[in-house]
């Protein structure tokens, strides 16, 4: 009840910010000169409505003038090429500086050069450091191993699952609609939203143990994420619900891709449905099932937010760069260069992967 009141303070505090900024008769001069600096500057050619709407979009105007007709998109993506090379490429190269540098410091001035140092703490089993065994090489050892079980194994499981929900909902069936909306709802939800859930539900005294207690299927609550084959089954199966609407809706749009005469065809011939899955549909489907392959891939090695929430027992190599970057706990000398080589390692990976996507992607347009 409290965090709702608190909610309806600050829409409360929101809404008398903005009416507070209207209430000056000022804004209502900014609009007019707003409005004849454009018809000025553009001069407009027409009646009222052509006034009325070059006084509202005359730097669209002015740009396309400018620029042309095919520049102007350009400047659509400037904004969104500037966050995207803020945030990615910025932080690409930054990270590049790590890897060859030590230091606890972000400021590469108080960094000192350590040239592949960073790589053999990562990679060697003795520490350059002590001459003793290297502990971080096998913790980056296991995060790499559960990274690929948990890939090889959650990769295929979504595949199957999204190209049979696909199938079902391209079918004429009653509220389909509403099926793919409900399918593709929990793609919507925030990942550490998913993850702190599904712990509610997995937690030794959560829903799922005290159910199954109450049922008399088992005696005493269970450690979902943390005993045995539970914490990678669980978690392949959270991340699976979670991602499961996004590669249904890639592959039932390349379902409706298909020609419709064709199942005519086969119909005709008698075919059975199974035969016509294997002759028709798979073929003429599999461009796209390599695509969302290389897309789920992708995914699969950057996961990370769910895990985290879910606590559970499992390292990635998305977590292993997490905690020694220092972003959780206290920074190393080492430990920003050795997290940096790291995150290296899984961009020149992920390099690839999309350059097959691509390569996918292109081969699918030629089809």
């Amino acid at each position: 009840m409290q965090g709702v009141l608190d909610l309806l303070y600050q829409v409360n505090v929101m809404l008398e910010a903005i009416l507070n900024a209207f209430s000056s008769p000022w804004w209502i001069a900014g609009v007019i000169l707003y409005g004849l600096i454009g018809i000025i500057v553009v001069k407009p050619t027409g009646g009222m409505y052509s006034y009325l709407m070059t006084s509202l979009g005359w730097p669209i105007e002015l740009m396309q003038r400018v620029s042309g007709s095919t520049g102007l998109p350009y400047f659509f993506l400037l904004p969104n090429m500037l966050v995207f090379g803020l945030f990615t490429f910025a932080p690409l190269f930054v990270s590049g500086g790590f890897a060859f540098t030590d230091g606890a410091s972000i400021n590469f001035d108080q960094r000192e050069l350590s040239g592949l140092d960073n790589a053999s703490r990562l990679l060697q089993d003795i520490n350059i450091d002590t001459g003793l065994a290297n502990p971080q090489a096998n913790e980056f050892r296991g995060a790499v191993s559960d990274t690929v079980i948990f890939s090889v194994v959650q990769v295929p499981i979504m595949i199957l699952i999204a190209l049979a929900t696909a199938l079902v909902l391209n079918r004429d069936i009653r509220g389909r609609a509403f099926w793919r909306s409900i399918f593709f709802y929990p793609v919507m939800l925030s990942p550490v939203v998913v993850g702190f859930l599904w712990a509610l539900v997995l937690d030794r005294q959560g829903v799922l143990s005290q159910t199954l207690i109450a049922w008399g299927w088992i005696d005493s609550p269970i450690q979902w994420l943390q005993e045995g084959y539970w914490p990678m089954f669980w978690t392949v199966f959270v991340y699976t619900w979670a991602h499961l609407g996004f590669y249904m809706l890639i592959l039932l749009a390349g379902l409706q891709a298909i020609p419709g005469d064709l199942y005519e065809a086969a119909e005709m011939d008698a075919a059975s449905p199974f035969r016509t899955l294997i002759r028709i549909t798979i073929p003429l489907l599999m461009p796209t099932l390599l695509v969302v392959f290389v897309l789920a891939l992708i995914k699969a090695v950057q996961a990370f937010e769910e895990i985290l929430a879910l606590q559970v027992n499992i390292d990635t190599v998305v977590e292993f760069i997490y905690y020694t970057g220092g972003i959780r706990g206290e920074v190393t000398f080492t430990g920003r260069g050795v997290a940096a080589t790291a995150s290296l390692l899984v961009a020149g990976a992920l390099i690839v992967l999309s350059l097959l996507q691509m390569a996918l992607s292109r081969r699918e347009a030629k089809l």
